[in-house]
C-alpha cells in the first residue's frame, strides 16, 4: 500500500531516507528551511567563485556508502581528490577521498529524483491528528496530513520539534554538537605554498585547503576554505562574521607566511550544528507505534557517511512499518 509520507530536513540523512521510500513506492515530500538542499554538503558562491564550505570530502567504510559513492563515479557527479601534501605527493588517505563535480552539491543530486522538496520551509511544530501528522511551518502554512514523519535535522534542532514526544527526546539528551565557522577567501593569484590540504595547524584553525584542486573546478588563482576549530568556534559563535573571517585569514597568514597575499574576496558562514562531539551510538530513532524517527550523522557519528547510513536505517524501519 502506498502511505504519504514526510522528511523534514533535505541534507544527506534526509534525502537518503526520502530516495529508500520513494523506491519502495510511497509518496514522499521533503521539508528543509534552507533555499538549497545538502545541508553541510553545500556549496555556496561569491560572485561568480563556488566553494565548498562545509564537507570537505567523502570516504566510504560501508558497503551501502561505498556502492553510493560507486554509483556518483559512473555517472560524473562524483570523482577521486589527490590534494598534494607538503612532500609534493599525494595527501596520506587511508582511504580514498572523493569530492562532488563540479562542487560538492553535485552528491546530493541522484537522492532526489522522484521526491518532492520544498525549500525554504522552516518547521514549527508537528502533531498526530486523527488522519496522521501535519507539519506546521513559520509563515503559517501546514502540510498533511502524513503516515509517517521521519525528522532528519542536527540534534538540538530535532528536539525543539518533538514537544510533547519525551520518550524520543530523552536518547538525545546523550547527543552533543559543536559550531564550526568556515571561512572562504577568493585570491587573484596563488599564494599558498606547494600544498593544498593542511589540517590541525594551531589551536585556531583545523583544517585549510585550496578549493581549486578538486576536480570540476575551473578557477584562477587561488580559492581556500578555512575551518576553525572546535573550541574557538564555541567561543566566538556568537561574533561578527567579517570579524571572524578577518582573524582566521590572519592566522592562516601567520603561520604560512602570506604577510604578501591580500583577498579579493572573503567571508565567513556559522555551522551552528557543524561537528559531532558525542553520538548516539544507534543508527536512528524510530518508534512504529507513533510513526516516528529520526536520523543524522549524529546517530553514528561525525562523517557523512554516517549521515547517509542513519537514513537509509531510517527509511527501513519505516517501510517495514508501514508493509
Amino acid at each position: 500500500m502506498t502511505r504519504r509520507a514526510a522528511v523534514i530536513g533535505a541534507g544527506l540523512a534526509g534525502l537518503a531516507c526520502a530516495r529508500l521510500l520513494r523506491r519502495a513506492g510511497h509518496y514522499v515530500e521533503v521539508f528543509d528551511r534552507e533555499r538549497l538542499i545538502g545541508g553541510r554538503i553545500a556549496t555556496t558562491r561569491i560572485g561568480l567563485t563556488s566553494f565548498d564550505h562545509g564537507a570537505q570530502y567523502l570516504t566510504a567504510r560501508s558497503v551501502g556508502f561505498r556502492a553510493y559513492l560507486d554509483e556518483l563515479a559512473d555517472t560524473g557527479y562524483a570523482a577521486r581528490w589527490l590534494p598534494r601534501a607538503a612532500s609534493g605527493q599525494v595527501a596520506g588517505q587511508i582511504l580514498p577521498w572523493y569530492v562532488g563535480t563540479p562542487a560538492m552539491s553535485a552528491i546530493m543530486r541522484p537522492l532526489v529524483e522522484g521526491v518532492r522538496v520544498h525549500n525554504g520551509k522552516a518547521v514549527h511544530t508537528i502533531a498526530r491528528q486523527d488522519r496522521g501528522w501535519h507539519i506546521w511551518f513559520e509563515d503559517e502554512t501546514v502540510a498533511g496530513p502524513f503516515h509517517a514523519v521521519a525528522i532528519a535535522v542536527p540534534a538540538p534542532d530535532a528536539r525543539l520539534l518533538l514537544g510533547r514526544l519525551e520518550f524520543l527526546i530523552e536518547p538525545l539528551q546523550h547527543v552533543r554538537m559543536a559550531p564550526c565557522w568556515s571561512v572562504m577567501v577568493n585570491l587573484d593569484e596563488a599564494c599558498l605554498p606547494d600544498q593544498d590540504v593542511f589540517s590541525d595547524m594551531s589551536e585556531v584553525i583545523r583544517w585549510a585547503a585550496r578549493n581549486g584542486t578538486k576536480p570540476g573546478r575551473r578557477s584562477r588563482g587561488d580559492q581556500i576554505v578555512i575551518h576553525a576549530g572546535q573550541a574557538w568556534s564555541r567561543e566566538t559563535s556568537d561574533a561578527e562574521p567579517d570579524l571572524v573571517a578577518e582573524e582566521l585569514w590572519e592566522e592562516l597568514t601567520r603561520l604560512l607566511g602570506l604577510s604578501q597575499c591580500h583577498p579579493r574576496q572573503i567571508s565567513a558562514h556559522l555551522w551552528n550544528h557543524g561537528l559531532v562531539e558525542r553520538s548516539l551510538g544507534e543508527s536512528c530513532v524510530f518508534s512504529s507505534l507513533h510513526m516516528v524517527g529520526l536520523a543524522g550523522d549524529w546517530c553514528l557519528g561525525r562523517l557523512a557517511e554516517h549521515a547517509f547510513e542513519s537514513g537509509s536505517a531510517l527509511a527501513r524501519a519505516m517501510i517495514n512499518a508501514m508493509d
